[in-house]
Protein backbone atom coordinates (compact mmCIF):
# COMPACT_ATOMS: atom_id res chain seq x y z
CA UNK A 1 0.00 0.00 0.00
CA UNK A 2 1.41 3.39 -1.07
CA UNK A 3 1.52 5.94 1.73
CA UNK A 4 0.76 9.40 0.32
CA UNK A 5 2.82 12.14 1.85
CA UNK A 6 2.21 15.86 1.40
CA UNK A 7 5.12 16.05 -1.01
CA UNK A 8 3.71 13.26 -3.20
CA UNK A 9 0.33 15.01 -3.24
CA UNK A 10 2.02 18.27 -4.26
CA UNK A 11 3.81 16.48 -7.10
CA UNK A 12 0.47 15.07 -8.19
CA UNK A 13 -1.06 18.57 -8.34
CA UNK A 14 1.95 19.90 -10.27
CA UNK A 15 1.67 17.02 -12.70
CA UNK A 16 -2.07 17.47 -13.16
CA UNK A 17 -1.76 21.19 -13.86
CA UNK A 18 1.13 20.59 -16.26
CA UNK A 19 -0.90 17.94 -18.09
CA UNK A 20 -3.88 20.33 -18.36
CA UNK A 21 -1.63 23.09 -19.70
CA UNK A 22 -0.19 20.71 -22.34
CA UNK A 23 -3.69 19.62 -23.31
CA UNK A 24 -4.73 23.27 -23.65
CA UNK A 25 -1.66 23.85 -25.80
CA UNK A 26 -2.68 21.00 -28.11
CA UNK A 27 -6.22 22.37 -28.36
CA UNK A 28 -4.83 25.67 -29.66
CA UNK A 29 -3.30 23.74 -32.57
CA UNK A 30 -6.03 21.22 -33.37
CA UNK A 31 -8.30 21.05 -35.20
CA UNK A 32 -7.66 24.66 -36.27
CA UNK A 33 -4.52 26.53 -35.15
CA UNK A 34 -5.22 29.61 -33.05
CA UNK A 35 -1.91 31.36 -32.88
CA UNK A 36 -3.19 34.21 -30.75
CA UNK A 37 -3.85 31.69 -27.96
CA UNK A 38 -0.95 29.38 -28.72
CA UNK A 39 1.89 31.59 -27.49
CA UNK A 40 0.36 32.59 -24.12
CA UNK A 41 -0.64 28.96 -23.53
CA UNK A 42 2.86 27.74 -24.47
CA UNK A 43 4.42 30.23 -22.05
CA UNK A 44 2.06 29.11 -19.28
CA UNK A 45 2.92 25.46 -19.95
CA UNK A 46 6.67 26.21 -19.90
CA UNK A 47 6.42 28.20 -16.67
CA UNK A 48 4.32 25.46 -15.06
CA UNK A 49 6.87 22.83 -16.06
CA UNK A 50 9.74 24.99 -14.79
CA UNK A 51 8.00 25.45 -11.42
CA UNK A 52 7.40 21.70 -11.17
CA UNK A 53 11.09 21.06 -11.88
CA UNK A 54 12.06 23.64 -9.26
CA UNK A 55 9.84 21.93 -6.69
CA UNK A 56 11.37 18.58 -7.67
CA UNK A 57 14.78 20.04 -6.86
CA UNK A 58 13.60 21.17 -3.43
CA UNK A 59 12.63 24.81 -3.97
CA UNK A 60 9.53 25.19 -1.80
CA UNK A 61 8.73 28.68 -3.10
CA UNK A 62 7.60 27.13 -6.39
CA UNK A 63 4.33 26.03 -4.72
CA UNK A 64 3.40 29.62 -3.92
CA UNK A 65 4.57 30.84 -7.33
CA UNK A 66 2.27 28.31 -9.05
CA UNK A 67 -0.74 29.49 -7.03
CA UNK A 68 0.01 33.13 -7.87
CA UNK A 69 0.58 32.34 -11.56
CA UNK A 70 -2.66 30.42 -11.98
CA UNK A 71 -4.51 33.17 -10.10
CA UNK A 72 -3.29 35.70 -12.65
CA UNK A 73 -4.20 33.36 -15.52
CA UNK A 74 -7.75 32.83 -14.21
CA UNK A 75 -8.32 36.53 -13.49
CA UNK A 76 -7.06 37.88 -16.83
CA UNK A 77 -7.86 35.04 -19.22
CA UNK A 78 -11.55 34.52 -18.45
CA UNK A 79 -13.94 36.50 -20.64
CA UNK A 80 -15.98 39.22 -18.94
CA UNK A 81 -19.13 37.58 -20.32
CA UNK A 82 -18.54 34.65 -17.96
CA UNK A 83 -17.87 36.91 -14.97
CA UNK A 84 -21.38 38.33 -14.91
CA UNK A 85 -24.33 38.30 -14.43
CA UNK A 86 -23.96 35.15 -12.28
CA UNK A 87 -21.51 34.29 -9.53
CA UNK A 88 -18.73 32.40 -11.34
CA UNK A 89 -17.51 29.51 -9.26
CA UNK A 90 -14.06 29.76 -10.84
CA UNK A 91 -13.44 32.06 -7.91
CA UNK A 92 -12.98 28.90 -5.81
CA UNK A 93 -10.37 27.27 -8.07
CA UNK A 94 -7.32 29.15 -6.79
CA UNK A 95 -8.27 28.83 -3.08
CA UNK A 96 -8.80 25.10 -3.69
CA UNK A 97 -5.34 24.90 -5.25
CA UNK A 98 -3.88 26.85 -2.33
CA UNK A 99 -5.66 24.44 0.03
CA UNK A 100 -3.53 21.59 -1.32
CA UNK A 101 -0.23 23.32 -2.08
CA UNK A 102 0.16 26.02 0.55
CA UNK A 103 -1.60 26.80 3.81
CA UNK A 104 -4.54 28.52 5.54
CA UNK A 105 -3.20 32.05 5.02
CA UNK A 106 -2.82 31.52 1.28
CA UNK A 107 -6.27 29.95 1.07
CA UNK A 108 -7.88 33.00 2.66
CA UNK A 109 -5.68 35.52 0.83
CA UNK A 110 -6.20 33.98 -2.62
CA UNK A 111 -9.96 33.75 -2.02
CA UNK A 112 -10.20 37.44 -1.12
CA UNK A 113 -8.04 38.45 -4.11
CA UNK A 114 -10.13 36.35 -6.52
CA UNK A 115 -13.39 37.74 -5.10
CA UNK A 116 -12.13 41.31 -5.34
CA UNK A 117 -10.87 40.79 -8.92
CA UNK A 118 -14.12 39.21 -10.11
CA UNK A 119 -16.18 41.87 -8.35
CA UNK A 120 -14.11 44.61 -9.98
CA UNK A 121 -14.54 43.13 -13.45
CA UNK A 122 -18.26 42.58 -12.92
CA UNK A 123 -18.78 46.02 -11.38
CA UNK A 124 -19.95 44.48 -8.15
CA UNK A 125 -22.92 42.51 -9.41
CA UNK A 126 -23.47 39.07 -7.83
CA UNK A 127 -20.14 39.23 -6.02
CA UNK A 128 -21.50 41.69 -3.45
CA UNK A 129 -24.80 39.88 -3.00
CA UNK A 130 -25.22 38.99 0.72
CA UNK A 131 -26.42 35.46 0.00
CA UNK A 132 -23.53 34.76 -2.37
CA UNK A 133 -21.07 36.32 0.07
CA UNK A 134 -22.43 34.17 2.90
CA UNK A 135 -22.00 31.05 0.78
CA UNK A 136 -18.52 32.21 -0.20
CA UNK A 137 -17.53 32.76 3.42
CA UNK A 138 -18.85 29.34 4.46
CA UNK A 139 -16.95 27.54 1.69
CA UNK A 140 -13.70 29.44 2.19
CA UNK A 141 -14.00 29.11 5.98
CA UNK A 142 -14.43 25.36 5.55
CA UNK A 143 -11.31 25.26 3.39
CA UNK A 144 -9.28 27.22 5.94
CA UNK A 145 -10.37 25.05 8.87
CA UNK A 146 -9.86 21.84 6.90
CA UNK A 147 -6.31 22.95 6.07
CA UNK A 148 -5.69 23.79 9.71
CA UNK A 149 -6.94 20.32 10.68
CA UNK A 150 -4.72 18.67 8.05
CA UNK A 151 -1.67 20.63 9.23
CA UNK A 152 -2.38 19.67 12.86
CA UNK A 153 -2.78 16.02 11.89
CA UNK A 154 0.48 16.11 9.92
CA UNK A 155 2.33 17.71 12.84
CA UNK A 156 0.86 15.13 15.20
CA UNK A 157 1.88 12.31 12.88
CA UNK A 158 5.38 13.75 12.56
CA UNK A 159 5.64 14.03 16.34
CA UNK A 160 4.46 10.42 16.71
CA UNK A 161 7.02 9.25 14.18
CA UNK A 162 9.76 11.15 16.01
CA UNK A 163 8.61 9.69 19.33
CA UNK A 164 8.58 6.18 17.85
CA UNK A 165 12.02 6.70 16.38
CA UNK A 166 13.27 8.02 19.73
CA UNK A 167 11.78 4.96 21.45
CA UNK A 168 13.52 2.63 19.00
CA UNK A 169 16.81 4.46 19.51
CA UNK A 170 16.37 4.25 23.29
CA UNK A 171 15.63 0.52 23.11
CA UNK A 172 18.62 -0.03 20.83
CA UNK A 173 20.82 1.98 23.20
CA UNK A 174 19.51 -0.06 26.13
CA UNK A 175 20.35 -3.28 24.29
CA UNK A 176 23.81 -1.93 23.44
CA UNK A 177 24.42 -0.89 27.05
CA UNK A 178 23.21 -4.29 28.28
CA UNK A 179 25.54 -6.04 25.86
CA UNK A 180 28.41 -3.79 26.93
CA UNK A 181 27.62 -4.46 30.61
CA UNK A 182 27.64 -8.21 30.00
CA UNK A 183 30.89 -7.95 28.05
CA UNK A 184 32.42 -5.81 30.81
CA UNK A 185 31.30 -8.27 33.48
CA UNK A 186 32.80 -11.12 31.47
CA UNK A 187 36.06 -9.21 31.06
CA UNK A 188 36.13 -8.42 34.78
CA UNK A 189 35.63 -12.10 35.58
CA UNK A 190 38.41 -13.05 33.18
CA UNK A 191 40.65 -10.35 34.62
CA UNK A 192 39.93 -11.55 38.17
CA UNK A 193 40.74 -15.09 37.12
CA UNK A 194 43.99 -13.92 35.57
CA UNK A 195 44.86 -11.94 38.69
CA UNK A 196 44.25 -15.01 40.83
CA UNK A 197 46.36 -17.08 38.43
CA UNK A 198 49.16 -14.51 38.48
CA UNK A 199 48.97 -14.36 42.26
CA UNK A 200 49.29 -18.16 42.44
CA UNK A 201 52.18 -18.18 39.98
CA UNK A 202 54.12 -15.34 41.60
CA UNK A 203 53.87 -16.85 45.10
CA UNK A 204 53.84 -20.65 44.55
CA UNK A 205 54.22 -23.18 47.33
CA UNK A 206 55.80 -26.56 46.74
CA UNK A 207 55.57 -29.54 49.11
CA UNK A 208 59.11 -30.95 49.45
CA UNK A 209 58.33 -33.50 52.15
CA UNK A 210 55.76 -34.33 54.76
CA UNK A 211 55.03 -31.05 56.56
CA UNK A 212 57.68 -29.11 54.57
CA UNK A 213 56.75 -26.33 52.11
CA UNK A 214 59.08 -24.44 49.74
CA UNK A 215 58.11 -20.91 48.71
CA UNK A 216 60.47 -19.57 46.02
CA UNK A 217 60.25 -15.78 45.68
CA UNK A 218 61.22 -14.24 42.34
CA UNK A 219 61.39 -10.56 41.46
CA UNK A 220 60.77 -7.46 43.53
CA UNK A 221 58.48 -7.41 46.56
CA UNK A 222 56.06 -4.51 46.92
CA UNK A 223 53.28 -3.95 49.49
CA UNK A 224 50.63 -5.79 47.48
CA UNK A 225 52.82 -8.74 46.69
CA UNK A 226 54.10 -8.97 50.28
CA UNK A 227 50.52 -9.13 51.56
CA UNK A 228 49.64 -11.74 48.95
CA UNK A 229 52.73 -13.76 49.90
CA UNK A 230 51.85 -13.73 53.59
CA UNK A 231 48.20 -14.62 52.96
CA UNK A 232 49.01 -17.45 50.59
CA UNK A 233 51.69 -18.97 52.82
CA UNK A 234 49.42 -18.82 55.86
CA UNK A 235 46.57 -20.50 53.98
CA UNK A 236 48.80 -23.21 52.45
CA UNK A 237 50.64 -23.85 55.71
CA UNK A 238 47.36 -24.21 57.59
CA UNK A 239 45.71 -26.34 54.90
CA UNK A 240 48.71 -28.70 54.55
CA UNK A 241 49.54 -28.75 58.25
CA UNK A 242 53.09 -27.66 57.51
CA UNK A 243 55.67 -27.59 60.27
CA UNK A 244 58.54 -26.17 58.27
CA UNK A 245 58.41 -23.41 55.58
CA UNK A 246 61.46 -22.62 53.44
CA UNK A 247 61.58 -19.13 51.88
CA UNK A 248 63.98 -19.12 48.95
CA UNK A 249 64.96 -15.56 47.91
CA UNK A 250 67.64 -16.50 45.40
CA UNK A 251 65.44 -14.96 42.68
CA UNK A 252 64.92 -11.63 44.48
CA UNK A 253 66.71 -8.93 42.50
CA UNK A 254 67.00 -6.37 45.26
CA UNK A 255 66.45 -6.13 48.98
CA UNK A 256 65.53 -3.01 50.92
CA UNK A 257 63.88 -2.19 54.22
CA UNK A 258 60.44 -2.89 52.84
CA UNK A 259 61.42 -6.35 51.58
CA UNK A 260 63.13 -7.20 54.86
CA UNK A 261 60.11 -6.09 56.88
CA UNK A 262 57.86 -8.16 54.66
CA UNK A 263 60.01 -11.26 55.23
CA UNK A 264 60.05 -10.69 58.99
CA UNK A 265 56.29 -10.17 59.05
CA UNK A 266 55.73 -13.37 57.04
CA UNK A 267 58.04 -15.35 59.36
CA UNK A 268 56.28 -14.07 62.47
CA UNK A 269 52.85 -14.91 61.02
CA UNK A 270 53.99 -18.45 60.17
CA UNK A 271 55.50 -18.86 63.63
CA UNK A 272 52.07 -18.20 65.13
CA UNK A 273 50.89 -21.30 63.23
CA UNK A 274 53.73 -23.34 64.77
CA UNK A 275 55.90 -23.36 61.65
CA UNK A 276 59.66 -23.11 61.59
CA UNK A 277 60.84 -20.63 58.95
CA UNK A 278 64.12 -21.02 57.06
CA UNK A 279 65.49 -18.40 54.69
CA UNK A 280 67.64 -19.67 51.79
CA UNK A 281 69.29 -18.20 48.74
CA UNK A 282 70.78 -15.16 50.46
CA UNK A 283 73.48 -13.86 48.12
CA UNK A 284 76.53 -11.87 49.16
CA UNK A 285 74.98 -8.68 47.79
CA UNK A 286 71.73 -9.24 49.67
CA UNK A 287 73.65 -10.08 52.87
CA UNK A 288 75.66 -6.86 52.61
CA UNK A 289 72.48 -4.87 51.99
CA UNK A 290 70.71 -6.37 55.00
CA UNK A 291 73.77 -5.67 57.14
CA UNK A 292 73.97 -2.10 55.91
CA UNK A 293 70.26 -1.61 56.65
CA UNK A 294 70.81 -3.16 60.10
CA UNK A 295 67.81 -5.43 59.59
CA UNK A 296 67.53 -8.19 62.20
CA UNK A 297 65.86 -11.30 60.83
CA UNK A 298 64.71 -12.48 64.23
CA UNK A 299 63.20 -15.92 64.32
CA UNK A 300 64.35 -16.75 60.80
CA UNK A 301 66.93 -19.51 60.33
CA UNK A 302 69.18 -18.99 57.28
CA UNK A 303 71.01 -21.53 55.14
CA UNK A 304 72.48 -21.47 51.68
CA UNK A 305 69.98 -23.61 49.77
CA UNK A 306 66.70 -25.51 50.20
CA UNK A 307 68.72 -28.77 50.14
CA UNK A 308 70.67 -27.66 53.22
CA UNK A 309 67.43 -26.69 54.89
CA UNK A 310 66.11 -30.21 54.34
CA UNK A 311 69.35 -31.76 55.57
CA UNK A 312 69.33 -29.63 58.75
CA UNK A 313 65.83 -30.76 59.80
Amino acid sequence: MIRLTQRLINHGVFGLIFAISMLALLLTLFPTPRWSSFFPTAVSAMVTGALWLAYWRGYEWSRYALVALLGLVVVFSINTVYVRPYFNHLVYTIPALALVLTGPVWVLGSALVMLAAFAYRAGGGPYVDPLELTTFCIIIGGMVFSRLAVDSAQRLEAAMREAEEARRRAEQRERDLSAQAEELAQRNAEQQHLLELVSALETPTIALAEGVLLAPIVGALDTRRAQALTTRLLNDASARRARHVILDISGVTSVDTQVAQALVQTARSLSLLGCQVTLTGVSATVAMTLTHLEVALDGIHTVRSPQEALMSR
